[in-house]
């Protein structure tokens, strides 16, 4: 099991950074952030979109616990400018659904007029396309997928860390099996009860949200426990999970994705399983031969483990000269 001294917003200092809104839903402004490393030379530089994770439920483009810090080294590294959206979090009004579009929302937006926005707020900066990074851990790696195989010939590299890949995994539709520990090992005792959790959802559906923090966790993880997950979150209001929703399924049925994948999970990861990612390998190395993957397993962890230096130091050369290679040559 890993312990995890959360990041906190220091990590944010080498950068300049400015939030700006991609769309608005019912009067709620849902923005991206744009991170630049200080003391960079103007000119074109490469691109990472980093796709932030949270259960579905919470985080933000610039929630610090849950921004890998490797990505942020990758950015002062190499000189790489980073762009982090927001998206509704859920419950919402259509759940999953509503995020995907989000997210199409924002890659349009990205690619289509956030280039000019950029000049507003650092003249002589460009963003170089041609060497895009797509990066997310847990939700955010579901939909680092999700982008990936929509958008295969924009993206030079997808890094995924413990992705949330299958959401038909039993864990999401029938709790954790019996024996197993609880959600991210949660205290029993600090797991909120089926009632709270569902008044909860009541009350957060009835407004629109893009940003969150830990107070979120507690009923994510009784939503989980209790089996209410899917129904409640993922598929609120009759929009069931169709294969447009579903990674594994669209990469079965013919799906596309970059030329590098990276993919890195904990086996003892007590949230998103390791088999999630396990599925996925195997479909991309059978479906996807010319794919170039890589796909590590850190023994021992669990979810978020590349949040504390000491975890991730073991993995981080060969992981982060296999990304930078497709990245940027």
């Amino acid at each position: 099991m890993s312990t995890i001294n959360w990041p906190d917003d220091s990590v944010f200092e080498p950068f300049d950074i400015f939030e700006e809104t991609y769309k608005t839903v019912d009067s709620h402004e849902i923005k991206a952030a744009v991170l630049t490393p200080k003391n960079l030379a103007k000119g074109l530089h490469p691109v990472i979109v980093n796709i932030h994770g949270g259960f579905f439920a919470t985080a933000h483009s610039l929630f610090a616990p849950f921004f890998p810090p490797w990505v942020l080294k990758l950015s002062l590294d190499h000189g790489a400018i980073i762009v982090s959206p927001d998206y509704r979090l859920l419950p919402s009004a259509n759940g999953i659904a509503d995020q995907l579009e989000d997210l199409e929302d924002f890659w349009a937006w990205s690619r289509d007029a956030l280039p000019s926005i950029l000049q507003n707020h650092a003249t002589g900066f460009e963003l170089d396309y041609s060497r895009c990074l797509l990066t997310g851990g847990s939700a955010g790696g579901y939909f680092a997928a999700q982008l990936a195989i929509s958008h295969p010939d924009d993206i030079s590299t997808v890094a995924m860390t413990y992705p949330a890949v299958d959401l038909l995994d039993e864990m999401w539709i029938k709790g954790p099996a019996k024996g197993a520990p609880t959600v991210l090992r949660f205290p029993q005792e600090q797991i909120v009860s089926r009632e709270k959790a569902l008044a909860w959802v009541r009350e957060k559906r009835k407004t629109v949200a893009s940003k969150g923090g830990f107070e979120v966790t507690p009923f994510a993880v009784s939503l989980t426990q209790h089996v209410l997950f899917a129904s409640e979150m993922l598929e609120y209001d009759g929009v069931k999970l169709q294969q447009e929703h579903l990674p594994l399924a669209r990469l079965q049925a013919g799906g596309k994705l970059p030329p590098n994948v990276y993919i890195i999970h904990g086996d003892d990861d007590s949230v998103v399983y390791l088999r999630q990612s396990e599925a996925f390998v195997e479909l991309v190395r059978s479906k996807l031969p010319e794919t170039t993957l890589r796909f590590d397993i850190a023994k021992g962890h669990d979810h978020a483990f590349d949040m504390e230096p000491s975890y991730w130091e073991p993995y981080a050369k060969e992981a982060m000269d296999f990304v930078v290679k497709g990245w940027l040559n």
